[in-house]
């Protein structure tokens, strides 16, 4: 640090000291009275010759020592197991929700510990080496881009924090692959095909306990992976809560609470499992026993909460038992006051809609109104449309001019919107699959369905496939704004110009096309009174769609920090700070009033797995952890600097009593 010239003066300290003590006093004969000898006795310490003996002197030591410790302090010693191979490194540090577990020996989290352990790696960097950090969850976060500057880049890893989030290390991926593996361009004119930037080799280090999703299609090219699991390999002691739902059997039982409890221990546990409505203990489950790395579902039965329900009511579910991980001892869910969805669908009289739509079931879920496509053409349906009325509309076999604000369903047609396209109808069409994990699909099965003729169909981006034939799409929904288009590329019922129908399907004759509408109307319409908290989860954008027409609402968060938002151009808004789990309230900000709730749960069965992975895939490539320690490098400077502060006192207090006896 102190540069060549720095070196060369600091190198010449000791030998002035030395030659300072070579000085000698040239004495002149003098006879002066005896009193005044005395007080020339003192000057004798004062040099006015350039050499005598050198004599035994202890401040001639004390004072070489100290100039000699600082020499020593200022070349920075330390100690170091080894020295970190590159000159250019990248740390990927976990900070999703498993990242919190206190399984470690010493009860720190496992961020804690990843956190130390980068700091090790810092630390044995040499002064030429370049160095950036990233942390992520289910997304990435550049920390610090590539420095040389050590108390920066520690700086920024303090800074990180741990959240609440699932965990996603692709887009990690991609920040460090940057300039590893820098992109291509190329001049269709000139023929040159060239690379945008040279590539720099890094080494990656990944600190995570391994709970990501799986990393498919991706090339590790000039990174040189080292992952370092953190956390306990015993397997820790974690039961908690992966699914958490509310549900109105209007049919049988009534109000009942599902829930699903996962023990990721290799050893049987029982659990006390207690649910409150309104904060006020409800109902209990003493020693529920859970079977080593099982899940087990759970119900509570709410009774006749919903009888005079006015506004919504906040349930949570809580395992009391404490282990190593507690986020997901804890789900949040909402009892909403019973209401009816408002559908419309417009139809030439198809007489399956109809019979669906009289069932008892969807009845006490929807308010149903059927019109012919002439409806359109009213400014009723117009009025209604645009103030966004209804919770969904049906067409089958027309559509609009302008798109509705509200979810749709077309049967037979196409939205309008250039986005969506359908090809010429193909015969036959065979079903060869079905995305069940979606809402709109749950159990519903078409194995046996006859489908004479049908269009494949593109959609907007984002659109979800929920049913394939042999030849491509047959059915899809699709996002537009703040609402879902759900698009079936096949009539039920074709009719002519001249009135004449013909069947193309008979799928009305099998049990899946009523459960397909009961889920069109819960999943689109919102006429279901139930609440599944699965799907908000910390870190996801929400969608919130208020009573009212309204110019702006304000979010509170469970610890009541609030946020003003506006409205888009759908009139709905969109809320990104749920970032932790609990109840968030929307208040209307014209009315003062809470307009509705919401609530935010983790539920990640990968995240409630506190098993340390033990190996990373990533693409075609196995990384396998390594468990070693980090070479951790001790500086003594400091040491040396109080040293010579002690030092420097010594020499002092000797001096004055030299002068003083």
């Amino acid at each position: 640090m102190l540069g060549p010239i720095g070196w060369i003066i600091l190198g010449l300290v000791p030998p002035l000291i030395l030659m300072l003590y070579f000085l000698k006093l040239r004495r002149t004969p003098l006879e002066v009275p005896s009193t005044y000898l005395w007080t020339k006795t003192i000057e004798d310490l004062h040099v006015n010759s350039i050499w005598q003996r050198l004599r035994n002197s202890l401040l001639l030591l004390l004072q070489l020592l100290l100039a000699l410790l600082l020499i020593l302090a200022c070349l920075g010693p330390g100690c170091q197991g080894q020295k970190l191979s590159g000159d250019r490194f990248i740390h990927l540090i976990d900070q999703s929700a498993s990242m919190s577990a206190t399984d470690l020996p010493n009860g720190q989290t496992r961020l804690e510990f990843a956190k130390q352990e980068v700091a090790k790696l810092i630390d044995s960097m040499d002064s030429e080496d370049t160095a950036m950090i990233i942390s992520f969850s289910d997304r990435a976060n550049v920390k610090q881009s590539y420095t040389r500057n050590r108390s920066l880049l520690k700086r920024k890893l303090a800074e990180i924090k741990q959240t609440q989030r699932g965990s996603d290390i692709s887009e990690a991926l991609l920040a460090a692959s940057g300039l590893a593996n820098p992109g291509r361009t190329s001049d269709r004119e000139s023929e040159r095909d060239v690379q945008v930037a040279d590539a720099l080799a890094a080494r990656l280090f990944i600190f995570s306990d391994g709970a990501v999703k799986e990393v498919a299609n991706f090339s590790l090219g000039n990174l040189v992976p080292e992952y370092r699991p953190v956390g306990a390999f015993d397997i820790p002691n974690n039961v908690g809560i992966t699914a958490f739902a509310i549900s109105d059997d209007l049919d049988t039982v009534g109000l009942q609470a599902f829930a699903q409890i996962q023990n990721s221990d290799d050893e049987n546990h029982s659990v006390d499992v207690e649910l409150y409505v309104n904060d006020e203990l409800h109902d209990l489950q003493d020693d529920f026993e859970i079977e080593a790395g099982d899940t087990r579902g759970i119900s509570f039965d709410l009774g006749g909460l919903l009888d005079g329900l006015e506004s919504s009511v906040p349930v949570r579910l809580e395992i009391k038992d404490s282990d190593v991980y507690s986020l997901d001892n804890v789900a949040y869910g909402i009892i909403e006051p019973p209401s009816q969805s408002r559908v419309l669908i417009l139809t030439r009289n198809n007489p399956y809609l109809q019979f669906v739509f009289e069932t008892d079931r969807l009845k006490k879920l929807a308010e149903v109104e059927f019109k012919e496509p002439d409806f359109l053409k009213t400014k009723e349906y117009q009025d209604n449309a645009i103030l966004g009325i209804y919770d969904c509309v049906i067409f089958d076999q027309c559509a609009p001019e302008k798109m509705p604000e509200c979810n749709t369903v077309f049967i037979g047609s196409l939205p309008t919107s250039e986005e969506w396209q359908a090809s010429e109808k193909q015969f036959p069409t065979l079903v060869v699959d079905t995305d069940n994990s979606h809402p709109l699909m749950y159990n519903i099965q078409m194995g046996n369905v006859l489908i004479i003729e049908s269009s494949q169909l593109t959609g907007p981006k984002g659109m979800v496939a929920l049913m394939e034939s042999t030849s491509g799409t047959i059915m899809g929904v699709g996002p537009r704004g703040g609402f879902e288009d759900l698009v079936i590329g096949f009539p039920i019922i074709e009719y002519s110009d001249q009135g004449d129908e013909t069947h193309n399907s008979d799928w009305p004759n099998h049990l899946s096309f009523p459960l397909f509408m009961q889920n069109v109307v819960i999943g689109l319409g919102g006429g279901s009174r139930f609440d599944s908290t699965q799907g908000t989860q910390p870190g996801k954008l929400v969608n919130i769609k208020t009573r009212m027409p309204t110019s702006s609402v304000e979010v509170r968060d469970p610890v009541g920090d609030t946020i003003e938002l506006r409205p888009r151009a759908d009139r709905s808004f969109v809320y990104g700070n749920a970032e932790s789990t609990g109840i968030y309230s929307v208040i209307d900000k014209e009315s003062e009033l809470q307009d509705q709730v919401f609530p935010v749960n983790l539920m990640d069965s990968r995240e409630s797995n506190l098993a340390v992975r033990e190996n990373l895939e990533i693409g075609y490539d196995e990384i396998i952890g390594s468990v070693e320690s980090i070479p951790e490098t001790k500086q003594y400077w400091p040491w040396l600097v109080l040293i010579c502060l002690f030092v420097l006192i010594m020499e002092w207090f000797i001096y004055n009593r030299r002068v003083f006896i």
